[in-house]
Protein backbone atom coordinates (compact mmCIF):
# COMPACT_ATOMS: atom_id res chain seq x y z
CA UNK A 1 0.00 0.00 0.00
CA UNK A 2 2.86 2.38 0.77
CA UNK A 3 4.28 1.85 -2.73
CA UNK A 4 0.90 2.42 -4.35
CA UNK A 5 0.42 5.60 -2.33
CA UNK A 6 3.84 6.88 -3.40
CA UNK A 7 3.09 5.97 -6.99
CA UNK A 8 -0.21 7.85 -6.90
CA UNK A 9 1.28 10.99 -5.38
CA UNK A 10 4.21 10.98 -7.80
CA UNK A 11 1.92 10.76 -10.82
CA UNK A 12 -0.58 13.26 -9.41
CA UNK A 13 2.01 15.86 -8.49
CA UNK A 14 3.72 15.64 -11.86
CA UNK A 15 0.43 15.85 -13.76
CA UNK A 16 -0.79 18.86 -11.75
CA UNK A 17 2.51 20.62 -12.40
CA UNK A 18 2.15 20.04 -16.14
CA UNK A 19 -1.43 21.25 -16.45
CA UNK A 20 -0.40 24.64 -15.07
CA UNK A 21 1.93 25.24 -17.99
CA UNK A 22 1.02 27.16 -21.14
CA UNK A 23 2.28 24.21 -23.18
CA UNK A 24 -0.57 22.08 -21.83
CA UNK A 25 -3.13 24.64 -23.03
CA UNK A 26 -1.44 24.71 -26.43
CA UNK A 27 -1.60 20.92 -26.50
CA UNK A 28 -5.33 20.90 -25.86
CA UNK A 29 -5.82 23.52 -28.58
CA UNK A 30 -3.82 21.36 -31.00
CA UNK A 31 -5.97 18.35 -30.07
CA UNK A 32 -9.08 20.44 -30.66
CA UNK A 33 -7.78 21.44 -34.08
CA UNK A 34 -7.14 17.77 -34.91
CA UNK A 35 -10.64 16.84 -33.79
CA UNK A 36 -12.19 19.64 -35.84
CA UNK A 37 -10.29 18.37 -38.89
CA UNK A 38 -12.19 15.10 -38.49
CA UNK A 39 -15.47 16.92 -37.83
CA UNK A 40 -15.08 19.00 -40.99
CA UNK A 41 -14.28 15.94 -43.10
CA UNK A 42 -10.64 16.82 -43.76
CA UNK A 43 -9.59 13.46 -42.29
CA UNK A 44 -11.40 10.32 -43.44
CA UNK A 45 -11.00 6.61 -42.88
CA UNK A 46 -11.58 4.26 -45.78
CA UNK A 47 -11.07 0.60 -46.61
CA UNK A 48 -10.18 0.37 -50.30
CA UNK A 49 -13.09 2.12 -52.07
CA UNK A 50 -15.45 1.89 -49.08
CA UNK A 51 -16.03 4.06 -46.04
CA UNK A 52 -18.45 3.49 -43.19
CA UNK A 53 -21.66 5.34 -42.55
CA UNK A 54 -21.02 7.87 -39.79
CA UNK A 55 -22.67 5.98 -36.97
CA UNK A 56 -21.20 5.70 -33.48
CA UNK A 57 -19.13 2.60 -34.28
CA UNK A 58 -17.51 4.07 -37.40
CA UNK A 59 -16.93 7.54 -35.95
CA UNK A 60 -15.33 6.01 -32.86
CA UNK A 61 -13.07 3.92 -35.07
CA UNK A 62 -12.17 6.91 -37.24
CA UNK A 63 -11.28 9.12 -34.29
CA UNK A 64 -9.42 6.31 -32.52
CA UNK A 65 -7.16 5.59 -35.48
CA UNK A 66 -6.58 9.31 -35.90
CA UNK A 67 -5.49 9.29 -32.26
CA UNK A 68 -3.18 6.30 -32.58
CA UNK A 69 -1.47 7.78 -35.65
CA UNK A 70 -1.03 11.43 -34.73
CA UNK A 71 -0.93 11.32 -30.92
CA UNK A 72 1.53 8.42 -30.73
CA UNK A 73 3.91 10.47 -32.88
CA UNK A 74 3.47 14.02 -31.56
CA UNK A 75 2.60 12.85 -28.04
CA UNK A 76 6.04 11.37 -27.48
CA UNK A 77 7.68 14.76 -27.92
CA UNK A 78 5.06 16.32 -25.68
CA UNK A 79 5.64 14.06 -22.66
CA UNK A 80 9.37 13.34 -23.03
CA UNK A 81 10.41 15.80 -20.35
CA UNK A 82 9.13 14.34 -17.09
CA UNK A 83 12.47 13.01 -15.80
CA UNK A 84 14.55 15.76 -17.36
CA UNK A 85 12.45 18.45 -15.67
CA UNK A 86 13.27 16.96 -12.26
CA UNK A 87 16.92 16.79 -13.27
CA UNK A 88 17.07 20.44 -14.36
CA UNK A 89 15.08 21.87 -11.45
CA UNK A 90 16.95 19.95 -8.75
CA UNK A 91 13.82 18.08 -7.61
CA UNK A 92 15.51 14.86 -8.68
CA UNK A 93 18.22 15.24 -6.06
CA UNK A 94 15.54 15.56 -3.39
CA UNK A 95 13.75 12.47 -4.66
CA UNK A 96 17.05 10.60 -4.81
CA UNK A 97 17.40 11.10 -1.05
CA UNK A 98 13.91 9.67 -0.45
CA UNK A 99 13.08 5.96 -0.02
CA UNK A 100 11.27 5.89 -3.41
CA UNK A 101 12.97 3.28 -5.57
CA UNK A 102 13.79 3.67 -9.25
CA UNK A 103 10.97 1.48 -10.54
CA UNK A 104 8.31 3.30 -8.51
CA UNK A 105 9.62 6.66 -9.71
CA UNK A 106 9.61 5.62 -13.37
CA UNK A 107 6.15 4.08 -13.09
CA UNK A 108 4.88 7.34 -11.58
CA UNK A 109 6.32 9.32 -14.48
CA UNK A 110 4.76 6.87 -16.96
CA UNK A 111 1.33 7.31 -15.36
CA UNK A 112 1.78 11.08 -15.49
CA UNK A 113 2.65 10.83 -19.20
CA UNK A 114 -0.42 8.69 -19.75
CA UNK A 115 -2.62 11.23 -17.95
CA UNK A 116 -1.40 14.03 -20.22
CA UNK A 117 -2.02 11.92 -23.32
CA UNK A 118 -5.38 10.90 -21.86
CA UNK A 119 -6.42 14.56 -21.71
CA UNK A 120 -5.87 14.72 -25.46
CA UNK A 121 -7.96 11.60 -25.95
CA UNK A 122 -10.83 13.11 -23.95
CA UNK A 123 -10.85 16.12 -26.29
CA UNK A 124 -10.88 13.83 -29.33
CA UNK A 125 -13.64 11.66 -27.83
CA UNK A 126 -15.81 14.76 -27.43
CA UNK A 127 -14.98 15.66 -31.01
CA UNK A 128 -16.15 12.19 -32.05
CA UNK A 129 -19.59 12.89 -30.61
CA UNK A 130 -19.69 16.19 -32.49
CA UNK A 131 -18.61 14.42 -35.69
CA UNK A 132 -21.54 12.02 -35.58
CA UNK A 133 -24.04 14.74 -34.81
CA UNK A 134 -22.84 17.05 -37.57
CA UNK A 135 -22.58 14.28 -40.18
CA UNK A 136 -26.29 13.55 -39.80
CA UNK A 137 -26.04 10.03 -41.23
CA UNK A 138 -26.96 8.20 -38.01
CA UNK A 139 -28.57 10.17 -35.20
CA UNK A 140 -28.66 7.42 -32.56
CA UNK A 141 -25.69 7.81 -30.21
CA UNK A 142 -24.22 4.57 -28.85
CA UNK A 143 -21.60 5.57 -26.29
CA UNK A 144 -20.12 2.07 -25.91
CA UNK A 145 -19.66 1.64 -29.65
CA UNK A 146 -18.19 5.13 -29.81
CA UNK A 147 -15.79 4.90 -26.88
CA UNK A 148 -14.77 1.22 -26.83
CA UNK A 149 -12.23 1.64 -29.68
CA UNK A 150 -10.46 4.26 -27.56
CA UNK A 151 -10.18 1.73 -24.74
CA UNK A 152 -9.04 -1.30 -26.73
CA UNK A 153 -7.09 0.37 -29.53
CA UNK A 154 -5.85 3.81 -28.41
CA UNK A 155 -5.14 3.08 -24.73
CA UNK A 156 -2.51 0.33 -25.30
CA UNK A 157 -0.77 2.48 -27.93
CA UNK A 158 -0.65 5.47 -25.58
CA UNK A 159 0.64 3.35 -22.69
CA UNK A 160 3.41 2.19 -25.02
CA UNK A 161 4.29 5.79 -25.93
CA UNK A 162 4.22 6.90 -22.28
CA UNK A 163 6.60 4.09 -21.31
CA UNK A 164 8.82 4.68 -24.34
CA UNK A 165 9.21 8.37 -23.42
CA UNK A 166 10.35 7.45 -19.90
CA UNK A 167 12.72 4.79 -21.26
CA UNK A 168 14.33 7.29 -23.64
CA UNK A 169 14.86 9.69 -20.74
CA UNK A 170 16.72 7.06 -18.72
CA UNK A 171 19.16 6.06 -21.47
CA UNK A 172 21.86 8.75 -21.62
CA UNK A 173 22.42 8.73 -25.38
CA UNK A 174 18.66 8.78 -26.08
CA UNK A 175 17.90 11.54 -23.58
CA UNK A 176 18.50 14.50 -25.88
CA UNK A 177 17.88 15.54 -29.45
CA UNK A 178 19.39 12.40 -30.97
CA UNK A 179 16.78 10.34 -29.16
CA UNK A 180 14.01 12.52 -30.60
CA UNK A 181 15.15 11.67 -34.12
CA UNK A 182 15.59 7.99 -33.22
CA UNK A 183 11.99 7.82 -31.99
CA UNK A 184 10.65 9.28 -35.22
CA UNK A 185 12.30 6.59 -37.31
CA UNK A 186 11.35 3.92 -34.77
CA UNK A 187 7.71 5.05 -34.98
CA UNK A 188 7.90 4.99 -38.76
CA UNK A 189 9.44 1.51 -38.69
CA UNK A 190 6.76 0.14 -36.37
CA UNK A 191 3.90 1.83 -38.22
CA UNK A 192 4.99 0.74 -41.69
CA UNK A 193 6.19 -2.63 -40.41
CA UNK A 194 2.80 -3.41 -38.90
CA UNK A 195 1.08 -2.62 -42.20
CA UNK A 196 3.59 -4.39 -44.44
CA UNK A 197 4.12 -7.57 -42.43
CA UNK A 198 0.50 -7.78 -41.21
CA UNK A 199 1.96 -9.00 -37.92
CA UNK A 200 -0.31 -8.22 -34.98
CA UNK A 201 2.70 -8.11 -32.66
CA UNK A 202 4.31 -5.32 -34.71
CA UNK A 203 1.11 -3.30 -35.21
CA UNK A 204 1.14 -0.95 -32.23
CA UNK A 205 -1.33 1.52 -33.78
CA UNK A 206 -3.92 -1.20 -34.50
CA UNK A 207 -4.24 -0.10 -38.13
CA UNK A 208 -3.68 -3.51 -39.67
CA UNK A 209 -5.74 -5.23 -36.98
CA UNK A 210 -8.69 -2.98 -37.85
CA UNK A 211 -8.15 -3.56 -41.58
CA UNK A 212 -8.34 -7.32 -41.09
CA UNK A 213 -11.49 -7.24 -38.95
CA UNK A 214 -13.38 -4.64 -40.98
CA UNK A 215 -12.22 -6.19 -44.24
CA UNK A 216 -13.46 -9.65 -43.23
CA UNK A 217 -16.86 -8.20 -42.36
CA UNK A 218 -17.14 -6.13 -45.53
CA UNK A 219 -16.12 -8.94 -47.88
CA UNK A 220 -19.07 -11.00 -46.67
CA UNK A 221 -21.36 -8.64 -48.60
CA UNK A 222 -18.88 -6.93 -50.94
CA UNK A 223 -16.51 -9.55 -52.40
CA UNK A 224 -14.84 -6.92 -54.60
CA UNK A 225 -13.56 -5.00 -51.58
CA UNK A 226 -9.79 -4.64 -51.53
CA UNK A 227 -7.57 -4.86 -48.49
CA UNK A 228 -5.96 -1.41 -48.31
CA UNK A 229 -6.83 0.82 -45.36
CA UNK A 230 -5.87 4.43 -44.93
CA UNK A 231 -6.55 7.85 -43.49
CA UNK A 232 -7.07 10.35 -46.28
CA UNK A 233 -6.21 13.95 -45.45
CA UNK A 234 -7.89 16.79 -47.28
CA UNK A 235 -9.43 14.60 -50.01
CA UNK A 236 -13.01 14.50 -48.72
CA UNK A 237 -15.11 11.37 -48.98
CA UNK A 238 -16.30 11.77 -52.56
CA UNK A 239 -16.01 8.65 -54.67
CA UNK A 240 -16.25 6.23 -51.77
CA UNK A 241 -19.08 3.74 -51.44
CA UNK A 242 -20.64 3.53 -47.99
CA UNK A 243 -21.50 0.58 -45.79
CA UNK A 244 -22.79 0.18 -42.25
CA UNK A 245 -20.19 -0.91 -39.74
CA UNK A 246 -21.86 -2.49 -36.67
CA UNK A 247 -18.81 -2.21 -34.42
CA UNK A 248 -16.58 -4.77 -32.75
CA UNK A 249 -17.73 -7.61 -30.56
CA UNK A 250 -14.71 -7.25 -28.35
CA UNK A 251 -15.24 -10.48 -26.45
CA UNK A 252 -15.10 -12.58 -29.62
CA UNK A 253 -12.11 -10.82 -31.17
CA UNK A 254 -8.45 -11.18 -30.29
CA UNK A 255 -8.51 -7.94 -28.33
CA UNK A 256 -5.98 -9.36 -25.91
CA UNK A 257 -3.33 -8.82 -28.58
CA UNK A 258 -3.63 -5.12 -27.82
CA UNK A 259 -2.64 -5.80 -24.20
CA UNK A 260 0.69 -6.98 -25.58
CA UNK A 261 1.74 -3.34 -25.98
CA UNK A 262 0.98 -2.61 -22.33
CA UNK A 263 3.33 -5.46 -21.47
CA UNK A 264 5.98 -4.02 -23.80
CA UNK A 265 5.66 -0.68 -22.03
CA UNK A 266 6.17 -2.28 -18.62
CA UNK A 267 9.21 -4.15 -19.97
CA UNK A 268 10.65 -0.85 -21.20
CA UNK A 269 10.20 0.68 -17.76
CA UNK A 270 11.98 -2.30 -16.15
CA UNK A 271 14.81 -1.94 -18.64
CA UNK A 272 14.91 1.82 -18.09
CA UNK A 273 15.30 1.23 -14.34
CA UNK A 274 18.60 -0.50 -15.10
CA UNK A 275 19.88 2.56 -16.99
CA UNK A 276 18.39 5.17 -14.66
CA UNK A 277 21.13 6.97 -12.69
CA UNK A 278 18.67 8.14 -10.01
CA UNK A 279 20.09 11.65 -10.44
CA UNK A 280 23.49 10.55 -9.22
CA UNK A 281 26.19 12.38 -11.27
CA UNK A 282 28.77 9.93 -9.97
CA UNK A 283 27.16 7.05 -11.86
CA UNK A 284 29.61 5.84 -14.47
CA UNK A 285 28.80 7.17 -17.93
CA UNK A 286 25.79 9.28 -16.98
CA UNK A 287 27.72 12.52 -16.61
CA UNK A 288 29.76 11.82 -19.72
CA UNK A 289 26.79 11.12 -21.94
CA UNK A 290 24.69 13.88 -20.39
CA UNK A 291 27.37 16.40 -21.24
CA UNK A 292 27.73 15.30 -24.83
CA UNK A 293 24.20 14.49 -25.88
CA UNK A 294 22.00 17.29 -24.59
CA UNK A 295 18.89 18.34 -26.55
CA UNK A 296 20.75 19.73 -29.55
CA UNK A 297 23.54 17.17 -29.46
CA UNK A 298 26.01 19.78 -28.20
CA UNK A 299 27.52 20.52 -24.83
CA UNK A 300 25.18 20.99 -21.92
CA UNK A 301 24.98 19.90 -18.29
CA UNK A 302 28.25 21.74 -17.78
CA UNK A 303 29.11 24.24 -15.08
CA UNK A 304 27.06 27.38 -15.64
CA UNK A 305 29.82 29.78 -16.72
CA UNK A 306 29.26 32.99 -18.62
CA UNK A 307 29.67 32.66 -22.36
CA UNK A 308 30.60 36.33 -22.67
CA UNK A 309 33.19 38.17 -20.61
CA UNK A 310 32.17 41.04 -18.38
CA UNK A 311 34.54 43.46 -20.05
CA UNK A 312 33.23 42.61 -23.50
CA UNK A 313 29.61 43.08 -22.42
CA UNK A 314 30.39 46.43 -20.89
CA UNK A 315 31.78 47.56 -24.22
CA UNK A 316 28.80 46.00 -26.01
CA UNK A 317 30.81 43.51 -28.10
CA UNK A 318 29.78 40.21 -26.46
CA UNK A 319 32.59 38.16 -27.93
CA UNK A 320 33.45 34.78 -26.50
CA UNK A 321 35.92 34.52 -23.62
CA UNK A 322 39.37 33.22 -24.21
CA UNK A 323 39.67 29.73 -22.72
CA UNK A 324 40.61 29.66 -19.07
CA UNK A 325 40.00 25.99 -18.33
CA UNK A 326 39.02 22.75 -19.96
CA UNK A 327 35.37 22.96 -18.85
CA UNK A 328 32.35 24.84 -20.07
CA UNK A 329 31.85 26.88 -23.19
CA UNK A 330 35.10 28.73 -22.71
CA UNK A 331 36.90 26.07 -24.74
CA UNK A 332 34.51 26.48 -27.64
CA UNK A 333 36.51 29.12 -29.37
CA UNK A 334 39.20 31.72 -29.01
CA UNK A 335 38.25 34.33 -31.56
CA UNK A 336 40.66 36.91 -32.84
CA UNK A 337 40.96 40.30 -31.22
CA UNK A 338 38.25 42.67 -32.27
CA UNK A 339 34.77 43.65 -31.40
CA UNK A 340 33.06 43.65 -34.77
CA UNK A 341 29.97 41.82 -35.91
CA UNK A 342 32.15 39.32 -37.79
CA UNK A 343 33.83 38.29 -34.55
CA UNK A 344 30.48 37.61 -32.94
CA UNK A 345 29.36 35.59 -35.96
CA UNK A 346 32.57 33.59 -35.92
CA UNK A 347 32.09 32.85 -32.23
CA UNK A 348 28.47 31.79 -32.76
CA UNK A 349 29.42 29.42 -35.57
CA UNK A 350 32.12 27.85 -33.41
CA UNK A 351 29.67 27.38 -30.57
CA UNK A 352 27.16 25.85 -32.98
CA UNK A 353 29.65 23.27 -34.26
CA UNK A 354 31.23 22.60 -30.88
CA UNK A 355 31.30 18.95 -29.92
CA UNK A 356 30.31 17.50 -33.30
CA UNK A 357 32.16 14.21 -33.95
CA UNK A 358 34.26 13.61 -37.06
CA UNK A 359 31.59 11.38 -38.64
CA UNK A 360 29.08 14.25 -38.57
CA UNK A 361 31.38 16.41 -40.66
CA UNK A 362 32.14 13.45 -42.93
CA UNK A 363 28.42 12.85 -43.47
CA UNK A 364 27.85 16.53 -44.34
CA UNK A 365 30.68 16.41 -46.89
CA UNK A 366 29.33 13.20 -48.44
CA UNK A 367 25.87 14.72 -48.80
CA UNK A 368 27.37 17.86 -50.35
CA UNK A 369 29.33 15.83 -52.91
CA UNK A 370 26.29 13.65 -53.67
CA UNK A 371 24.11 16.71 -54.29
CA UNK A 372 26.71 18.03 -56.74
CA UNK A 373 27.28 14.70 -58.50
CA UNK A 374 23.65 13.71 -59.09
CA UNK A 375 21.32 15.24 -61.68
CA UNK A 376 19.57 18.41 -60.57
CA UNK A 377 16.07 16.93 -60.37
CA UNK A 378 17.20 13.99 -58.27
CA UNK A 379 19.25 16.24 -55.99
CA UNK A 380 16.48 18.67 -55.19
CA UNK A 381 13.63 16.16 -55.10
CA UNK A 382 15.31 13.25 -53.28
CA UNK A 383 18.58 14.40 -51.71
CA UNK A 384 17.72 17.87 -50.38
CA UNK A 385 15.39 16.56 -47.63
CA UNK A 386 18.27 14.49 -46.23
CA UNK A 387 20.80 17.27 -46.75
CA UNK A 388 18.72 19.58 -44.57
CA UNK A 389 17.84 16.83 -42.11
CA UNK A 390 21.50 16.30 -41.22
CA UNK A 391 22.01 19.61 -39.30
CA UNK A 392 18.67 19.51 -37.46
CA UNK A 393 20.30 19.08 -34.03
CA UNK A 394 22.46 22.14 -34.64
CA UNK A 395 19.47 24.26 -35.60
CA UNK A 396 17.46 23.06 -32.63
CA UNK A 397 19.89 24.70 -30.20
CA UNK A 398 19.18 28.16 -31.64
CA UNK A 399 17.58 30.46 -29.09
CA UNK A 400 17.90 27.92 -26.26
CA UNK A 401 21.50 28.22 -25.12
CA UNK A 402 20.80 30.92 -22.55
CA UNK A 403 18.02 28.90 -20.91
CA UNK A 404 20.00 25.66 -21.09
CA UNK A 405 23.12 27.09 -19.44
CA UNK A 406 21.33 29.44 -17.00
CA UNK A 407 23.09 32.53 -18.38
CA UNK A 408 20.03 34.54 -19.38
CA UNK A 409 20.16 36.91 -16.38
CA UNK A 410 23.71 37.86 -17.29
CA UNK A 411 23.36 38.06 -21.05
CA UNK A 412 19.98 39.77 -21.29
CA UNK A 413 21.41 42.83 -19.53
CA UNK A 414 24.20 43.26 -22.09
CA UNK A 415 24.08 46.32 -24.39
CA UNK A 416 22.35 45.75 -27.76
CA UNK A 417 21.70 42.11 -26.87
CA UNK A 418 18.33 41.93 -28.60
CA UNK A 419 19.36 43.31 -31.98
CA UNK A 420 22.95 42.12 -32.26
CA UNK A 421 23.09 38.72 -30.59
CA UNK A 422 19.76 37.43 -31.88
CA UNK A 423 20.64 38.47 -35.43
CA UNK A 424 24.00 36.71 -35.11
CA UNK A 425 22.32 33.48 -34.03
CA UNK A 426 19.86 33.73 -36.91
CA UNK A 427 22.57 34.47 -39.47
CA UNK A 428 24.67 31.53 -38.24
CA UNK A 429 21.71 29.21 -38.78
CA UNK A 430 21.11 30.60 -42.27
CA UNK A 431 24.80 30.14 -43.15
CA UNK A 432 24.55 26.54 -42.01
CA UNK A 433 21.52 25.98 -44.25
CA UNK A 434 23.13 27.66 -47.26
CA UNK A 435 26.41 25.83 -46.75
CA UNK A 436 24.94 22.36 -46.27
CA UNK A 437 22.63 22.78 -49.28
CA UNK A 438 25.24 24.52 -51.44
CA UNK A 439 25.42 21.59 -53.88
CA UNK A 440 21.80 22.05 -54.96
CA UNK A 441 22.19 25.84 -54.98
CA UNK A 442 25.20 25.65 -57.33
CA UNK A 443 23.34 23.29 -59.67
CA UNK A 444 20.34 25.64 -59.78
CA UNK A 445 22.61 28.57 -60.68
CA UNK A 446 24.35 26.58 -63.44
CA UNK A 447 20.97 25.50 -64.82
CA UNK A 448 19.71 29.14 -64.72
CA UNK A 449 16.70 27.89 -62.74
CA UNK A 450 16.03 31.17 -60.97
CA UNK A 451 12.60 30.21 -59.64
CA UNK A 452 14.05 27.04 -58.15
CA UNK A 453 16.92 29.07 -56.69
CA UNK A 454 14.42 31.39 -55.05
CA UNK A 455 12.62 28.41 -53.54
CA UNK A 456 15.93 26.98 -52.31
CA UNK A 457 16.84 30.32 -50.72
CA UNK A 458 13.45 30.60 -49.00
CA UNK A 459 13.84 27.08 -47.61
CA UNK A 460 17.30 27.95 -46.29
CA UNK A 461 15.82 31.00 -44.55
CA UNK A 462 12.67 29.34 -43.22
CA UNK A 463 14.21 26.36 -41.40
CA UNK A 464 16.63 28.25 -39.09
CA UNK A 465 14.08 30.99 -38.54
CA UNK A 466 11.52 28.43 -37.38
CA UNK A 467 14.16 26.85 -35.13
CA UNK A 468 15.03 30.22 -33.60
CA UNK A 469 11.41 31.24 -32.96
CA UNK A 470 10.49 27.88 -31.41
CA UNK A 471 13.68 27.84 -29.33
CA UNK A 472 13.07 31.33 -27.97
CA UNK A 473 9.46 30.67 -27.04
CA UNK A 474 9.86 27.13 -25.68
CA UNK A 475 13.36 27.37 -24.20
CA UNK A 476 14.09 23.91 -25.58
CA UNK A 477 15.02 22.38 -28.91
CA UNK A 478 12.49 19.58 -28.52
CA UNK A 479 9.58 21.51 -30.03
CA UNK A 480 11.50 22.23 -33.22
CA UNK A 481 12.90 18.70 -33.44
CA UNK A 482 9.47 17.10 -33.10
CA UNK A 483 7.64 19.41 -35.50
CA UNK A 484 10.49 19.34 -38.00
CA UNK A 485 10.52 15.54 -38.17
CA UNK A 486 6.75 15.30 -38.60
CA UNK A 487 6.58 18.02 -41.26
CA UNK A 488 9.75 16.68 -42.92
CA UNK A 489 8.10 13.31 -43.50
CA UNK A 490 4.69 14.64 -44.52
CA UNK A 491 5.97 17.52 -46.65
CA UNK A 492 9.34 17.04 -48.42
CA UNK A 493 9.25 13.22 -48.32
CA UNK A 494 5.57 12.51 -49.02
CA UNK A 495 5.17 15.77 -51.02
CA UNK A 496 1.94 16.64 -49.23
CA UNK A 497 0.98 20.08 -50.52
CA UNK A 498 1.41 23.01 -48.19
CA UNK A 499 3.80 21.29 -45.77
CA UNK A 500 6.60 21.00 -48.33
CA UNK A 501 8.69 23.71 -46.67
CA UNK A 502 11.79 22.83 -48.73
CA UNK A 503 10.28 24.84 -51.54
CA UNK A 504 12.86 24.20 -54.26
CA UNK A 505 11.00 21.34 -55.99
CA UNK A 506 9.18 22.02 -59.25
CA UNK A 507 5.79 21.23 -57.73
CA UNK A 508 6.39 23.54 -54.76
CA UNK A 509 7.52 26.40 -56.99
CA UNK A 510 4.53 26.02 -59.32
CA UNK A 511 2.19 26.01 -56.28
CA UNK A 512 3.62 29.32 -55.08
CA UNK A 513 5.00 27.89 -51.85
CA UNK A 514 8.19 30.02 -51.86
CA UNK A 515 6.12 33.19 -51.45
CA UNK A 516 4.01 31.59 -48.70
CA UNK A 517 7.04 30.41 -46.75
CA UNK A 518 8.83 33.71 -47.23
CA UNK A 519 5.91 35.43 -45.50
CA UNK A 520 6.00 32.74 -42.79
CA UNK A 521 9.75 33.34 -42.36
CA UNK A 522 9.21 37.05 -41.74
CA UNK A 523 6.40 36.30 -39.28
CA UNK A 524 8.56 33.79 -37.37
CA UNK A 525 11.45 36.24 -37.22
CA UNK A 526 9.16 38.87 -35.73
CA UNK A 527 7.87 36.25 -33.27
CA UNK A 528 11.46 35.47 -32.23
CA UNK A 529 12.14 39.17 -31.59
CA UNK A 530 8.95 39.55 -29.57
CA UNK A 531 9.70 36.42 -27.58
CA UNK A 532 13.25 37.53 -26.80
CA UNK A 533 12.11 41.02 -25.78
CA UNK A 534 9.53 39.42 -23.50
CA UNK A 535 12.24 37.29 -21.88
CA UNK A 536 14.46 40.32 -21.35
CA UNK A 537 11.65 42.26 -19.68
CA UNK A 538 11.05 39.37 -17.27
CA UNK A 539 14.66 39.27 -16.09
Amino acid sequence: MKTLRALYHLARADFLERVQRYSFVVTLLAATYLGLAVVSGDINLHLAQYRGVFNSAWVGLLMTLTTTVFVTLAGFYLVKNAVDRDRQTGVGQILAASPINRLTYLLGKTLSNLAVLGAIVIVLALAAVLTQLTAGEARQLDLWALLSPFIFLALPALVFVAGMAVFFETVPWLRGGFGNIVYFFLWLLLFCGGLETQNAYADFTGFQWVADKVGDYLRQTQPDCGSGIGLSIGDGDEGFRSFVWPGFDWLSTAWWLRLYWIGVSFALILLGALFFDRFDPARTGSRKWGAKRDGAGLAAMQPAQPVFSTSEMVHGTMGVNRPRSSAGFNTASSPQQGSGYATMLQAELRLMFKGQPWWWHAGAIILLIASLANPLEKSREELLPFVWLWPVLLWSQMGTREARNKTHQLLFNAPHFLTRQLSVVWLAGVILALGSGAGIGIQLVLAHDWSGLMGWTVGALFIPTAALAMGVWSGSGKLFEGLFMVCWYIGPIQKLGMLNFMTTSSAAVSAGLPVLYLVATVALLVAALIGRRRQMEMV
